[in-house]
């Protein structure tokens, strides 16, 4: 199944997101459609071929006419929900903006439901990140990674004033992810950071793919390299592992367990493999959990960076580990007239697991009204059926 690979040498924002993935195949039809189902003011959205540093790349610029100066985000969320976007293009675009409403709910002390956003609720950034959404939901990536991330210094104007580079916002939505400073300019925005942490389930380097596609997405700036996004679409090689990893516990009783879900999410986005919680009952009774990470040797810190700051624990316990994994492969079946996709596992050329992907048949579900027990069932069914046609 597809990969996608941010590749971000000069950092990201969000129409050199979205440029990279037009250049990539991604249509301007099936985007502009996207954003024609929402009740925005006049907007035009013109896509050209540039050349950065001798590079060519496609550069996009939003043209809008809109008076409104800020929107909260209700606004945002009402906006989105009363268009008739795709259901996963509208969960992207939702998933960006809550990203975006938390982290500046934070800096500024507010319910992220009041945040107004300033230069994140203009129309550009809204075609961005409805645009992006889109051109993902596209590709339908069974996964996407994106490279560390580099920074500028100095200082950005805001409807606040002067802040400092990286603006606040965007460390506080990149909280987790390896960082480079480069330069004396503003090279992730708000809306880049908060598109590639919505949608990447991991930031670090490339991993092993059959390579379809790349594309180049421009900024407006001219740098001392080419100021390009550049996404990679292929297909992921699958790897059979017997390699080592860490497996990282610590007990916590005196933590919301409503604080746990976002803490997990956290450390999966940080680079961990996997992670989980156990209740547990410690001495005198008192109920607790368990929090368990497994993680790769070159993720260890950041996810024990990431597990310090996201909960109350003082201390962990690390052992390393053995692990055994099955090759992974991605095949696609129909169920209700819409594709799933069904994660195989492999184990000697032998197929032992197959399991359809949740979001997938849920969005089945929600458009066909079959019970999602009978989705998992028909497309479990119909991958199987589909590997002994193949053999």
């Amino acid at each position: 199944m597809t990969l996608l690979y941010f590749d971000c040498l000069s950092g990201a924002a969000g129409d050199m997101l979205l440029a990279a993935l037009i250049d990539a195949g991604a249509p301007e039809e099936t985007i502009r459609r996207a954003l024609d189902s929402l009740d925005i003011p006049a907007w035009e959205l013109h896509v050209e071929q540039v050349t950065k540093q001798g590079l060519r790349a496609t550069q996009v610029n939003v043209i809008t006419h809109d008076s409104a100066t800020s929107r909260n985000y209700r606004d945002i969320r009402t906006l989105l929900e009363n268009a008739p976007l795709a259901h996963g293009v509208g969960a992207r675009a939702m998933k960006t903006f809550q990203v975006l409403a938390e982290a500046e709910g934070k800096i500024h002390g507010r319910e992220p439901q009041e945040v107004h956003f300033h230069e994140v609720g203009g129309i550009d950034a809204v075609v961005d990140i409805v645009g992006c959404a889109a051109a993902i939901e596209y590709f339908s990536p069974s996964r996407i990674v994106t490279s560390p991330l580099v920074t500028g210094r100095g200082w950005v104007d805001s409807a606040h004033g002067p802040l400092p580079i990286p603006a606040p916002a965007v460390l506080e939505i990149l909280r987790g992810v390896a960082l480079e400073e480069r330069g004396d300019q503003e090279l992730v925005t708000p809306t880049g950071a908060a598109l590639l942490v919505a949608a990447s389930d991991t930031f670090g380097p490339m991993p092993a793919l059959h390579l379809h596609a790349t594309g180049y997405g421009a900024g407006r700036r001219d740098l001392d390299r080419p100021n390009v996004v550049r996404v990679l679409v292929g297909s992921e090689i699958a790897q059979q592992s017997r390699g080592e990893a860490w497996l990282i516990e610590t007990n916590v009783d005196d933590m919301s367990g409503e604080l746990i879900p976002y803490c997990i999410e956290s450390l999966l986005r940080a680079g961990a493999s996997d992670a989980w919680s156990t209740p547990i009952v410690m001495k005198k009774g008192r109920p607790a959990l368990t929090l368990s990470i497994l993680v790769a040797a070159e993720h260890r810190e950041r996810v024990l960076d990431t597990l310090y700051r996201e909960t109350t624990t003082l201390g962990a316990r690390l052992q390393r580990v053995h692990k055994d994994e099955l090759q992974r492969e991605w095949i696609e079946v129909e169920v209700a007239g819409e594709p799933v996709r069904v994660k195989l596992g492999r184990r000697g050329g032998e197929t032992v697991t197959a399991s359809p992907e949740y979001e997938d048949a849920l969005r089945v579900a929600r458009s066909s009204g079959l019970p999602l027990r009978e989705v998992f069932e028909l497309a479990s069914a119909r991958a199987r059926t589909s590997l002994r046609g193949s053999v």
